[in-house]
């Protein structure tokens, strides 16, 4: 009975001790074999809670997140490269959008969660059972992303070292995450991940921020299930194709050479049904060594949006016209009133897109249907036959800049009355999304104004159309010669003195006083009147209507000396 319990304890034991062998064996060839990546536990400071549980629980969520992003895009982008495969010539309503990348692309992140084991074994007296974690950690040390989150309130700030992505060495990650969440923490550097991945191989991803490559994981998977509704239910998606070119355009607009890009971008358009977009960018991809399609088949493409932008164009045009002859009625009703006038609705005629300006011609007023959302533009133009009923002025020199910025003195005020606004709560800016116009790269965040009569000069700062030079003070006065190629002698540039004299006074005695004052000035404007004379004159005009010590006078005395005259 003796012998059978010692052979049953040595058994017992030797099988655990075999047990424990197989494991140490298969737990170093794990670690030395096993995954691309090892996410070690989060270093968490701050926050609320166990701060190691909260480590481990973020470091899993991370992992889970990087599996769940490789899925998804996998699944889209192989979708979409079928789907294009399927439709690459279809074009119009309810047509399917094609696939970005050409091959399928995925990060190939396979990552596994770095758990120290600890077993309390002790050899001749001596623990060992700590060398156990260190081994484990010296094997996959090469492979180990390390990240450290510290909390501070709502927000949070992320930092890790990701020389382990294999990219050499490399930039350390460091993100502020507003309004952090475990989740969000979790998306954030995911994404950041298979961003620095693909930028490896692919050098335009790396111009792209970590924002917008975001945007553009999210259109990826987006389009797919679009695709996936519209080719199962046969459904027109336009609304949704729309909303997605909105994220997605800005980008290829800023990257003009990435032709998977560019075809992504004018797949979406063609979904959206705005077939110009769509041809400009399909028309950008043509010259390229490498098309998303043969020459052949984009060719075909091309001629078919051809054929419906034009149809579109008429109704389109139709739709703007009614558009800017509303501005026009709007601006002519409030400026009759301001004027006690009684003019007519100043003629409206649409012109080429491709002429990025409007104007008043004498009889009527020229205009793109492309300004139809920028009403300035229109308030602007319909200014000009009220103006010149009451002074026939010289467009040149310092008299041209007083009557540019009459145009935008008399555009302000329709707009504040548009708006039922006072000087103090308006936004003082003439055709805000201009310069998103003029440099055709529309954008509804983009609302850089043409020019500002509170502060001239700080309009817009453009790589592609440069800064804007309006002078806010007379001793800043551009001098040039009145020739078409010298801005007639600084019309456009000079005026931002007079407009920030009219802002000044309209701060002080509020805009309808300035603007009673500005207009009943016009009547007393001689030929080649200059800056200083006009200065003067409104002045005068305002000692008539309001009484020399008046707080209007001293308003309009206060609003020209701002700008160095009177």
């Amino acid at each position: 009975m003796e012998i059978a319990a010692k052979i049953a304890i040595y058994l017992t034991v030797g099988i655990a001790l075999l047990a424990c062998n197989i494991w140490f064996v298969s737990a170093a060839i794990q670690s030395i074999s096993g995954g691309d990546l090892v996410v070690a536990p989060v270093k968490v400071v701050g926050g609320t809670g166990d701060a190691s549980l909260a480590g481990e629980t973020l470091a899993r969520l991370i992992i889970a997140r990087l599996q769940s992003l490789e899925w998804d895009l996998r699944q889209s982008q192989s979708s979409l490269k079928m789907e294009r495969q399927e439709v690459a010539i279809t074009v119009g309503p309810r047509g399917v959008t094609a696939g970005i990348l050409g091959t399928p692309k995925t990060a190939v992140l396979n990552a596994q969660l770095f758990e120290p084991t600890n077993i309390d074994v002790k050899v001749a007296g001596v623990d060992v059972g700590g060398l156990l974690p260190r081994i484990q950690r010296w094997f996959v040390q090469d492979r180990t992303l390390t990240f450290a989150v510290s909390w501070e309130g709502k927000s949070a700030i992320l930092a890790g070292n990701i020389d382990a992505l294999g990219l050499g060495r490399t930039k350390p990650l460091w993100m502020s995450i507003e309004n952090a969440t475990a989740n969000s923490i979790a998306d954030a550097v995911a994404l950041a991940l298979i961003h620095r991945r693909w930028a490896k191989d692919s050098p335009e991803f790396g111009e792209l921020e970590d924002e917008e490559f975001g945007k553009l994981v999210s259109s990826i998977n987006e389009i797919a299930r679009i695709n996936r509704r519209v080719i199962t239910y046969n459904v027109a998606a336009k609304a949704d194709f729309e909303r997605i070119f909105a994220s997605v355009s800005p980008l290829a607009d800023r990257i003009v050479g990435w032709n998977e890009l560019t075809y992504f971008a004018a797949s979406i358009a063609e979904g959206a049904e705005n077939y110009e977009r769509a041809l400009s960018f399909y028309r950008r991809i043509q010259p390229s060594q490498k098309p998303q399609l043969d020459a052949q088949a984009l060719a075909k493409k091309i001629s078919a949006l051809e054929l419906l932008a034009t149809k579109a164009a008429p109704e389109k045009s139709q739709l703007a016209l009614r558009k800017l002859r509303q501005h026009v009625a709007d601006a002519a009703r409030i400026l009759n009133d301001l004027f006690k006038a009684s003019l007519p609705d100043p003629a409206i005629e649409l012109i080429s897109d491709d002429m990025l300006n409007a104007y008043w011609d004498g009889k009527k007023i020229n205009v793109p249907p492309s300004v139809q959302d920028i009403p300035d533009v229109v308030y602007h133009e319909v200014a000009w036959p009220f103006i010149q009923t009451l002074w026939s002025f010289k467009y040149s020199g310092q008299e041209g800049a007083l009557a540019q910025s009459y145009t935008d003195v008399l555009t302000s005020l329709v707009k504040q009355k548009m708006r039922n606004q006072t000087a103090q709560n308006a936004d003082w800016v003439i055709a805000p999304g201009a310069i998103a116009w003029i440099t055709g790269k529309a954008s509804a965040t983009d609302t850089r104004p043409l020019r500002s009569l509170k502060a001239p000069g700080t309009a817009y700062d453009d790589p592609k159309i440069g800064k804007d030079l309006q002078p806010d003070h007379f001793s800043k006065l551009v001098k040039s010669t009145a020739s078409a190629a010298d801005d007639f002698g600084g019309i456009h540039i000079n005026s931002g003195i007079p407009n920030r004299a009219f802002y000044e006074t309209a701060i002080r005695i509020g805009s309808d006083n300035a603007g009673k004052i500005w207009i009943s000035s016009l009547r007393q404007f001689k030929p080649s009147v200059d800056l200083r004379t006009a200065s003067k004159t409104i002045l005068d005009t305002a000692v008539k209507l309001y009484g020399e010590e008046s707080t209007e006078v001293k308003g309009v005395r206060a609003g020209w000396n701002a700008v160095g005259l009177l």
